[in-house]
Parts: structure tokens; sequence; C-alpha cells
């Protein structure tokens, strides 16, 4: 085995400039590949982390379905839901008094063109926690009073005034940067939360949002409490975001199949290079090949001589492709520490992708080194002496 490792260093070292072009087509696309497992594995590991500190189990009650209801065109069915009720504080205070057993927490939220109000426990509307300051009060919800609980991004610090519709509240907390990973019905960084009883800007869309809910009690409340008759389909809907994981995975799967296919095509390059090499290889060494089999040595253990050089170059470039995405992880890691703004991520190079890229090289060693290999060992002794 170290004899092969020898022999397989020496004939690459012989002409450096053609094992470069052929090492930098595979670790090209071992790199696109082991890139694009380390982005879809951090990214499904940061929405995972984000699903499971909101918590799956909140059930939204809304106006509309979160997941699109599309028609046989493709057309998002907006007229079946135009004409629904929206979902208003009527109908939170209902569920509120009337539901002690439907569910264990429950909230309210006015979703505004700048700001949003809430009502109830508003820590399942966010539940990013504070950097500064602090959240509402019972007494500030209940009461209506004029304070504010702001995101990162919004330019305001604890105790500043500021006005929204119009109307001039008091900043209380600011919330921690959330960042990519977050999850969350709004953009937690640019928010700006505010007791509902003290909101004065138009609603564009109203939820209630209930933890530990039995959806089917919850929905028979609600159908009782508009009066819809039997017959009647529900003028609501009741979500959750858990469907938005799936969707979520499948756009994964999607950039992980780009990843390969560009890969695929940079590894078809670097796998037709090894082979070119090799046969240029063989004809260099058509001599050599014959005093070697004419002093005995087998078919197999020529045809391993050439196999192991194209696994060597395939190995060669694949460890380089998957250095290459290691610096872009660090590198990454490095702008993410000196960046003031965070971006929720923290990529990292995991091993199934680092085997992944491993296996795929030498794979492509082998299979682009086969064909070389097998006319190297077929050569006859007495011909390949000669030089024929």
């Amino acid at each position: 085995m170290n004899d092969f490792l020898a022999q397989a260093f020496r004939e690459l070292k012989a002409d450096r400039f053609r094992t470069l072009l052929s090492l930098l087509g595979v670790a090209i696309g071992i790199f696109s590949i082991v890139a694009a497992l380390t982005l879809v594995d951090s990214l499904q590991a940061a929405i995972r982390e984000g699903f499971d500190a909101y918590g799956g189990d909140v059930l939204f009650v809304d106006r509309e379905p979160l997941e699109p209801d599309l028609n046989e065109d493709g057309v998002f069915r907006w007229w079946a839901y135009a004409a629904r009720p929206p979902v208003s504080w009527r109908d939170y205070r209902f569920l509120r008094d009337n539901g002690e057993r439907a569910f264990s927490r429950i909230a309210f939220a006015a979703y505004g063109p700048t700001a949003t109000g809430v009502a109830g426990d508003w820590g399942l509307l966010v539940q990013q926690p504070l950097s500064a300051g602090r959240g509402f009060t019972d007494s500030e919800l209940d009461g209506g009073a004029a304070v504010v609980v702001v995101g990162c991004e919004v330019e305001s610090t604890v105790g500043d005034a500021l006005w929204i519709d119009g109307a001039r509240y008091e900043v209380i907390g600011v919330f921690a940067p959330a960042g990519a990973g977050s999850v969350s019905p709004l953009d937690i960084d640019r928010a700006q939360l505010v007791p509902f009883a003290a909101y004065r800007g138009p609603v564009l869309r109203g939820s209630i949002l209930l933890a530990g809910a039995d959806a089917a009690l919850v929905r028979r409340l609600m159908r009782s409490h508009r009066r819809l008759p039997p017959s009647s389909p529900d003028d609501f809907s009741l979500n959750r975001l858990s469907f938005l994981l799936d969707e979520m995975n499948e756009l994964f799967a999607l950039a992980a199949r780009l990843g390969w296919i560009i890969g695929i095509f940079s590894l078809l390059v670097g796998g037709i290079g090894i082979a070119n090499m090799l046969f240029v290889s063989v004809e260099e060494r058509r001599t050599q090949i014959g005093i070697c089999r004419a002093l005995g040595a087998r078919r197999r253990t020529i045809l391993g001589q050439f196999l192991g050089e194209a696994a060597v170059l395939s190995l060669l470039g694949g460890l380089s492709g998957i250095a290459l995405a290691g610096l872009g992880v660090f590198g990454m890691r490095a702008w993410q520490a000196a960046s003031s703004s965070a971006v929720g991520i923290s990529l990292s190079l995991s091993l199934s992708a680092c085997f992944t890229g491993v296996a795929v090289s030498l794979i492509i060693g082998l299979v682009f080194g086969a064909v070389p290999a097998r006319a190297a060992s077929l050569l006859p002794p007495a011909e390949a002496i000669e030089g024929k």
C-alpha cells in the first residue's frame, strides 16, 4: 500500500501543472457540495431552534389561513376569505371569558402599518428576550398606558418618547436582536408593541393566539360566538406555524439539490481531467508498464497502481474543497463576531458534509480512473516494451 501511494505521489509531482488543473475541478465541485450542505444544515438548525423557542403548540385564530389556498392556476383564492369578518377584540374577549378548558394562555394582536396593539399574554406573540428595560405589566395592558416595547432596529432607547400614529409613547423595553433564525408572526427587530387599549392606529388584521389549545373546542366556541348554523362553513381559520417548517424543509432540499447540481458539473470536469491525465500517463509509461509485466507484475497490480493515482488525486481535490469550505465558514463566523448586526445563524462545517465530500471525491476518482487503469493493465508486455 505504501509503495502504491509513493508511486502515485511521484507520478502526480512529475507534471504539476496538469495535476493542478485536474485537482482544481474536483476541489471546486466538492466545495460547492460541502458549502451547500453546510449552509442548509446550519439554516435548518437555526430554524428548528427558532420553532423550539417559540413553541409549536401556539394556535392562531385568523380570518385567512396561513397556508396558501391556491386554485388550479396557482392563484391564492383571496375572494373566498374577503367576505369573512375580521378577528376582533370581541372574539378575543369571548374566548378569554368562556374558554377556560379550551386553552392555557391567550393573547390578542392587532397588526397595524407601524405598530401592533397587544392584549393578554403578549409573550405568545414575541418570545424574544429583552436586552434592555422591561415588558408590559397587567395594569398597563388593561389601563391602556402610553408605553411601547420596540425592536433593536428601532432608533430608541429605554426612556425615550416615541410618536406612533400621532400619539406619544414612552419606550420601556427593547428586544434583543432576533436575526434570521427567529420565528414570529412579525418582524421582531423592527417591532413596536403597544397596549391595545392605547393603540390609535388603523388595524389591518386581528389575531388571537392560544397556547395549549384544543383546536376542536376552540372551533366550537368560535362558531357559537359567531352564531354559525351547523350547515355553514367556518368564517375564520385556525392556524399553526408548524406548516412553515415543512415549507422551509422543501426550500432547504431544493438548495441542497442546486448545490449538488453545480458540484456534479464541476466534478465531471475534474473527473474528465483525471481520466485525460491518466491516459497521457499510460502512453508516457508504456515501456515502464511493459517491463513490470515482463518481470511478473500482474494485471491487477498495474490496475491498482493507476487507480491509486486517480484516487489520490481526487482525494486531494476533495480535501482541498473541504478546506476551502472550512475557510469560508471560519470567515463568515469571524464576520458575524465582528459585525454589530446579528444574523441568527451559526455556521458550522458538519462531519456528515465532510464525509460526503470525501466519499464523492473518491468515487469520482475511481470511476474516471477505471478506464485508463484498465487500458494500462491490458497492454501486452512485448508491445509495451517496444513502445508500440
